[in-house]
This record gives C-alpha cells, sequence and structure tokens, in this order.
C-alpha cells in the first residue's frame, strides 16, 4: 500500500460515520450533468452465495465484491485512483465517531472483494441492523496526499478532481429475513421524437443509437425507458408508522445522468399509481453534434444497486 493510502487509512479511522458524498467543481450543476469525474453508487454482490443471485448482503465470513459506479469523459488520458478502507467496528475517538483501528482494513481498486469478519461486534444502524461501513476516496488525474493542516485526504494536480463516499454492508447475523437482492437493469431503450409512440430502440453497449441534434426551438423531448426484471421489486419486511411490522414492495429510484443535452429530471421513483414502471424520462439533445455518454442506476432502499452505462451519437 502506498504512503498516500496509509494516510487516507488514518483520515478514514477519524471520519465521521454518516453518509457523505462530496466532489469537487461546480457544486451548482444539474445532478443530471456529467461535467467531469463522477461516481454514482456502488453495488454489493455476495460471491459466496452462488445459489442467491443477486445477493446484496452478506454473512460473517461470507466475501462480497464491492464495485463502483463511476464514469469519467477524459477517462483515456488521465489516471485515476480509488482506495477503499472497511469498517467493521467504531470506536469513539474525540468527540467523532470513527473506525476501531484494529478493524479498518484497506483496499484499493474500482472494485474490490472483501470477507466479512467472524467473531466482533459490528457496528449497527438505527434499525438495529449490523453493517460495515466502507469509506472510498477516488482520485482522477492527480495525486492522492494528505493536508497536514485539515487533517483531510487531498487530491491535488492541475484539473484533478475527486469523490468520496460511504458505502455501508449490511451483515446477516441472522437468516430470519429473505436476502436483499440487487435490482436488475437489463436495459435502456430510446424513443426518438417525430416516430410512432411506440417505436422504442434499445440502446446497446457496442453500437451507439444515432440522434438528430437540436434545430428548433423549443428542442423535440426524447425519451428514455429503463427496464429492469420483473424479479428487481422485491417484498420485504419493514415497520409502520406505529412500530409493528408488515410487508411491502420496493419502490425503486433511477437515476439518469447524461454529459449533453438536458434530462427532464435526474432521479424517477416509483409510484404507487405505477408501482412496476414503466420508468421513463424525457431528455432533448444538446444543438451541437457529438458522442455522448448516457448514465442509467437503478436502487432500493435496503442497498441494492444496479447500472448501465450507453452512448448516443448526436448528428
Amino acid at each position: 500500500m502506498t504512503s498516500s493510502a496509509r494516510m487516507f487509512v488514518s483520515f478514514a479511522l477519524t471520519a465521521t460515520l454518516s453518509v457523505t458524498l462530496a466532489s469537487c467543481g461546480d457544486e451548482l450543476a444539474v445532478a443530471s450533468e456529467i461535467r467531469g469525474f463522477r461516481v454514482f453508487g456502488a453495488r454489493i454482490e455476495n460471491l459466496s452465495r452462488s445459489s442467491t443471485m443477486r445477493a446484496a448482503e452478506a454473512a460473517p465470513g461470507e466475501r462480497v465484491r464491492v464495485t463502483l459506479a463511476y464514469t469519467d469523459p477524459i477517462a483515456m488520458t488521465r489516471p485515476i485512483t480509488f482506495v477503499w478502507v472497511f469498517c467493521p467496528q467504531t470506536a469513539r475517538m474525540g468527540n467523532a465517531l470513527g473506525c476501531a483501528p484494529t478493524s479498518a482494513v484497506p483496499l484499493m481498486g474500482s472494485s474490490v472483494e472483501y470477507e466479512i469478519p467472524r467473531n466482533i461486534e459490528y457496528s449497527v444502524d438505527p434499525t438495529g441492523r449490523a453493517r460495515i461501513q466502507g469509506v472510498m476516496l477516488a482520485c482522477a488525474g492527480g495525486t492522492l496526499g494528505f493536508n497536514p493542516t485539515t487533517m483531510l485526504p487531498t487530491c491535488t494536480g492541475s484539473g484533478a478532481e475527486s469523490v468520496t463516499m460511504i458505502r455501508s454492508i449490511r451483515v446477516r447475523t441472522t437468516e430470519t429475513d429473505a436476502i436483499n437482492r440487487n435490482p436488475e437493469l437489463r436495459a435502456v431503450a430510446l424513443h426518438i421524437a417525430g416516430r410512432p409512440s411506440d417505436e422504442f430502440v434499445t440502446l446497446d453497449a457496442a453500437t451507439p443509437v444515432r440522434v438528430p441534434r437540436c434545430a428548433s426551438d423549443p428542442c423535440p423531448e426524447h425519451t428514455f425507458e429503463a427496464r429492469v426484471t420483473d424479479e428487481s421489486r422485491e417484498t420485504y419486511g419493514t415497520l409502520d408508522n406505529t412500530g409493528a411490522p408488515i410487508m411491502q414492495p420496493e419502490r425503486l429510484q433511477f437515476g439518469f445522468f447524461s454529459t449533453g443535452g438536458k434530462m427532464d429530471l435526474s432521479f424517477r421513483v416509483d409510484t404507487a399509481e405505477r408501482p412496476m414502471g414503466p420508468i421513463r424520462n424525457t431528455w432533448t439533445a444538446p444543438t451541437t453534434p457529438g458522442t455522448h455518454v448516457l448514465f442509467v442506476s437503478a436502487q432500493d432502499v435496503r442497498g441494492g444497486f444496479d447500472w448501465l452505462e450507453r452512448r448516443v451519437i448526436v448528428e
């Protein structure tokens, strides 16, 4: 592990374990606009339960893969450094609640594997579920270092961009509940304005769809549709407003992001009227030709996550 990675471990040991997501750049940018290096989330996959496909939780002794969903419009010309620190136990450190030094596990890479430790007292969330926190720092186009004044990690260099994220792993200390599985985005389809209303073209990873540029005012609105498998929306046990146990279906949240043009909304959520979708978002193409990245994510409230990245050619 590099010296800068060890510095980040020191940061993770004292970082408060609250959900944070921070990045440099234009803080006033619309969420759906990809203007630079972006991290959208991370998928947790249980590698030890081959019989439970897409399992997003793990029991002690089981192994998980944590994979970042990110994009960088200029990734071919600059390096990106990723550092993870997993913290199964917390400890009081002055006025902050941080990671117990003896339990911290640092790993490097955008996709890492981690074994859930056995025979320890895990940290718990407000609902009493055991969790392991993972703190991630990504540095694009710069050098990962440490600021001795702020006691925080830094990503330095001309044009460098950084993202810090916390991602928790739900630990199954009992097997009384059905295991949560990641939703599965099976496709993203596009309806091009002016074509028959039922004519959607599935976006292929290898062959971008061609879309006319905006040449009128107002710009024509095209429609993206996110499609998940039937098994993606699960029914799970939770508590109602009175604290009584109930079973309820998941409502997934979808994110739509692009490097060009304009999305109507950054996020869409399943509604009571349409609990099974379809999930659609309108998009206006830019006025200039070019190839643009489209990024679509799907997540549930229990830690499940999936994404697809596609490209469209505006001409």
